[in-house]
């Protein structure tokens, strides 16, 4: 399951508020375990603290993309955010390591195919 991380202490701890993070439910269904990002995995919070996504990102953490008007470049998802305005998620990526300040929509990038 994926969702969007809120205002809390261990979230603005952890430097997740606004975050797209993947999760699972614990058995009492009222915890959620991160499962992506990596930096955070097994971190438990309360599925309150989450707004549930109806559907995954488009892109997923460490996929490889290639921005539209720069084909030339590829890098990885990096971080994956919720634009609280228009309702969708952007992107940041890193492109030969080096982290880039712009964010990216979905339509901005596609996924790097595979031969």
């Amino acid at each position: 399951m994926w969702g969007i991380c809120f205002y809390s202490k261990v979230i603005r701890e952890n430097k997740l508020c606004g975050k797209v993070v993947a999760f699972d439910l614990d058995a009492d269904k009222k915890t959620a375990i991160l499962s992506q990002p990596e930096d955070v995995r097994n971190l438990k919070i309360p599925v309150m603290e989450l707004k549930i996504l109806s559907e995954p990102p488009e892109f997923i953490y460490s996929e490889q993309v290639r921005i539209l008007r720069h084909p030339e470049h590829v890098g990885k998802i990096t971080d994956i955010f919720w634009h609280f305005k228009y309702h969708c998620c952007y992107y940041y990526i890193s492109v030969d390591g080096i982290q880039y300040h712009t964010r990216f929509f979905a339509k901005e990038l596609t996924k790097l195919r595979r031969r």
